[in-house]
């Protein structure tokens, strides 16, 4: 594996909201947006007109692709900007991704002096593809089993199809009648014979001379007495010239080779094109993947129906790595990134990145046809169709395995030719740091690959081998792919190093393996029987099985009221039974020895409340070297509904705004940036029913500065949600430096520890956005949570010291408590709570008691008595 992994969609479209300080060039006024669901691009069109007041100057364009639902909308600049609409699109649930429509650039440099003709084929210092020696095998054109090869190329000008290297080679739509006026073929583009040009909305093809030269380096005719050759003698170029030199465009003009392909493989051939690569010449400087996921989610999708795109990386001498490049940073399998290197190996004044680029190809001084003439050309644009031409010409080699494979599963197709490329490639110490694989193509490194690992005949070898564990056992299921011709299957299995086992005769492209060795490397091969006759064996899979003793996992941790716990742990296939210990820093060691090796479960009660355990499960081996695992840690209920209940999640993008801090009785934070979402559980301050406080909150900034909209709820009734209508404290207007409000605690609240919730939210244009809610994702702001200590109004205030006397206070080693005027109930309890609202000392007390805190850190308390007559007091506590 290369340089990317499978591009994830959901984590980009967490990026998208960045684009605040990206300089790349765009198209004034228009966004591109993914529409979501069923959602309808009219009823995007009036959500947001109405929502930011932008009627009638937000409007729906276009249709860039049906395939991905993405549309282009325009908008007035100078009624919204592009960042704020950015924003504000991105939060909308009927829209999953919204970006601007970045321009595009053919990637054109101004030629060099002449240095020879086509070098990059046959050159004696060896610095060349080798193309002279893959032809010994094939010219290209079409695959083993005799279907035609198409390679997209897509430009910005179009190209010259009917230049004489190139006319003998250019694709026509069969299935489409040219000039009828009909969609013949039912593919969504009416009279595509010759292509299709978005410019245009016709098979009217420009003549871009760029094109003609890209064109001809991947196929142009070879062995005709005229001109040149390209990559592939043979081969049929699809021309698509994009409309807008934009994003939108791009998109547009990848949808056209992706339906086609679609269609090939729905059709089994009858319609559409074996599009087996793309090519695209063109991009932007400094472009980030993670300011444009539609386009880059564009490769996938052609990869998984078999399409290999190539692009070429930046003509500047730039490290994409750091600084970007579009497309060639797109994080997708299937896509395929270039640089440019000259006669002598050496990187041509182009991009480079050991990440984002994978390999070199000739791109300097490269002689090519253009529309009225043949010259030497430069630059990444020539470099990146020297990589198509060589996939296609692969998809050309005599191995009809690879097309027995292609036609079963197209992605697993293309997956192989991309991995002949990149092994294929030779050596190149100036290109070792500079690019994945280390090297620069060679095609006939390539195809020997390709060809060493085909299979002789028309059954070919199953493909795709892979083992699957059953749950909780020591049974594999073992599966390979599989074409139709393929009637019976015989595998073989073995402990690694053994002698293999034989099982003849399947009917299924899978095989259940039951009872294996435990923590052992086993392998398997297939071959396939078909219509009597067998093929070879496939690769060897090798995978390593369970069943090494280990200690298990925690799976689960379930708290039942305060003193009830539920646990889980995962099941330890090998293990002779569990060994669990538990312990509280005020409670000693709990052993539960001998628990059977089929129990992966226990419940332990009589726990202490609100207090926090640690908790360890060992599993019993013979192996006594295994190294103890990690304790666990969890808390029991009873410390308020602040720790105790589960609040909805609140969230946001804080890398340009966040809340700075917030000041509230005990509580004075500055907490700067925190992720978008912070608990601030040793934040606590206590607050009386029917008592009126102040606070104050102030956004912070990194870079400029942004109107914020602050709202505060504190869950009063201690039920784990926060009510609009009568738990909010705050609800501010637009603000960009520190506000303050006044609140008045309501006459009726119970005593306990609840949540306060403090969210910032970006206010929008003019103050345009909604207020937060208080669940969910805010887009860009930040939440905050903290816990209040609540008392009700038949609280005795720590100002009644004529009645209850607490001293001393401050205090390094034990409290005095002594009742004087108050008439003494039955009983009177203590609570002491931490700064998180646990419960650090609960204890009944008599008319006059010492309480002893010595065992307790210094810090803030809160002190509570009750009495068995509804009195309570409260009264901080400083612990010295």
């Amino acid at each position: 594996m290369m340089k990317k992994t499978l591009f994830l969609f959901a984590l980009l479209f967490s990026l998208v909201a960045n684009v605040f300080g990206q300089h790349t060039p765009y198209e004034y006024g228009q966004v591109l947006v993914q529409l979501s669901g069923n959602t309808t691009c009219n009823t995007v069109e009036k959500e947001v007109g109405e929502d930011l007041g932008l009627l009638p100057n937000f409007k729906f364009h276009s249709i860039v692709s049906d395939y991905m639902r993405i549309a282009l909308f325009t908008f007035d600049e100078g009624a919204i900007s592009m960042n704020d609409l950015l924003r504000y699109l991105n939060t909308k649930s009927s829209i999953t991704v919204a970006q601007a429509n970045h321009k595009i650039e053919d990637r054109l440099v101004p030629n060099d002096p002449f240095y020879g003709l086509q070098w990059h084929h046959n050159q004696s210092e060896d610095h060349d593809i080798d193309s002279d020696l893959a032809w010994d095998i094939t010219t290209g054109g079409t695959t083993a089993t005799g279907d035609e090869i198409v390679v997209c190329v897509l430009e910005t000008g179009g190209s010259k199809w009917d230049q004489a290297d190139l006319i003998s080679n250019h694709w026509v739509n069969e299935n489409e009648i040219p000039d009828n006026n009909i969609d013949d073929d039912n593919n969504g583009y009416t009279d595509d014979y010759d292509g299709w040009s978005f410019s245009g909305n016709s098979d009217n093809i420009g003549t871009g001379n760029h094109g003609t030269q890209v064109s001809s380096m991947i196929g142009a005719k070879g062995d005709n007495n005229a001109g040149i050759t390209g990559v592939n003698w043979n081969v049929k170029l699809m021309q698509v010239q994009l409309g807008d030199i934009n994003e939108a465009g791009a998109i547009e003009a990848y949808t056209y080779p992706l339906v086609m392909r679609k269609l090939y493989n729905q059709t089994n051939g009858a319609q559409g094109a074996l599009i087996v690569a793309t090519n695209s010449s063109w991009g932007i400087n400094n472009g980030q993947a993670s300011n444009s996921p539609l386009w880059c989610a564009m490769y996938d999708s052609l990869g998984t129906y078999g399409v290999i795109s190539c692009a070429s990386t930046t003509n500047l001498n730039s490290n994409v790595d750091v600084v970007g490049d579009l497309p060639t940073q797109c994080p997708s399998e299937y896509l395929i990134s270039v640089t440019s290197t000259d006669n002598s190996d050496i990187r041509a004044n182009s991009g480079y990145g050991i990440v984002s680029v994978d390999l070199g190809a000739p791109g300097e001084d490269v002689y090519l046809a253009g529309n009225s003439s043949y010259s030497s050309v430069s630059g990444t644009s020539f470099a990146s169709p020297c990589v198509a031409g060589a996939v296609v010409l692969l998809y050309s080699a005599p191995c009809t395995s690879l097309m027995a494979i292609a036609q079963s599963s197209p992605l697993t197709a293309a997956q192989m030719i991309r991995d002949y490329i990149f092994e294929g490639v030779d050596a190149v110490s100036n290109l070792a740091t500079e690019v994945a694989t280390g090297g620069r193509l060679n095609v006939k490194n390539s195809i020997d690959l390709l060809l060493n690992a085909c299979s002789a005949g028309d059954c070919i070898s199953p493909f795709a081998l892979e083992s699957t564990q059953q749950t909780n056992s020591l049974n594999y299921t073992l599966n390979w792919g599989a074409t139709a011709s393929m009637t019976l299957f015989n595998i073989q299995y073995r402990i690694e190093g053994g002698d293999w086992i034989d099982i003849n005769s399947i009917t299924t492209n899978s095989f259940l393996l039951e009872n294996v060795l435990a923590c052992s490397t086993y392998e398997f091969r297939v071959m396939a029987i078909c219509n009597g006759n067998e093929g070879e064996w496939s690769a060897i899979y090798t995978w390593f099985t369970d069943g090494c003793c280990e200690h298990p996992g925690i799976l689960e941790l379930t708290t039942f009221g305060e003193t009830t716990l539920s646990l889980e742990w995962t099941y330890v296939i090998n293990s002779g039974g569990y060994v669990l210990s538990y312990y509280s820093d005020n409670d000693p060691v709990v052993v539960i020895n001998n628990i059977p090796e089929n129990q992966n479960n226990l419940i332990l009660d009589a726990l202490t409340p609100c207090t926090t355990y640690y908790i360890q499960v060992m599993s019993i081996c013979d192996d006594s070297t295994l190294t103890a695992p990690n304790y666990y840690e969890f808390n029991t209920n009873g410390c308020g509904s602040c720790a105790d209940l589960e609040y909805c999640e609140s969230f946001g993008d804080s890398q340009l705004e966040y809340i700075q801090s917030v000041v509230l009785g005990d509580i004075d934070n500055v907490s700067g940036d925190n992720g978008g979402y912070i608990w601030f559980e040793d934040q606590i301050t206590s607050l009386n029913a029917g008592a009126t406080y102040t606070i104050s909150c102030t956004p912070g900034y990194d870079g400029n500065f942004y109107n914020e909209r602050f709202r505060v709820w504190i869950d009063y009734n201690g039920n784990g949600t926060f009510e609009n209508d009568t738990e909010v404290i705050m609800q501010t207007g637009s603000t960009m430096s520190m506000i303050s409000s006044e609140f008045t605690v309501p006459p009726t609240v119970a005593t306990g520890i609840v949540r306060m919730r403090v969210t910032m939210k970006y206010a929008g244009t003019q103050g345009s956005n909604f207020p937060a809610e208080p669940c969910g994702d805010l887009g860009d702001g930040e939440t905050e949570d903290y816990c209040i200590a609540l008392y009700s109004s038949n609280s005795i205030s720590e100002t009644s010291s004529n009645k209850i006397s607490i001293y001393p206070n401050p205090t390094s080693d034990a409290i005095n408590i002594s009742f004087i005027q108050i008439e003494n109930p039955q009983l009177w309890k203590i609570q002491l709570y931490g700064a998180n609202g646990s419960v650090v000392l609960s204890q009944n007390l008599n008319n006059k008691q010492v309480v002893d805190l010595t065992a307790l850190p210094t810090g803030i308390y809160h002190l509570e008595l009750k009495s068995n007559t509804g009195n309570i007091f409260t009264q901080r506590i400083i612990k010295l």
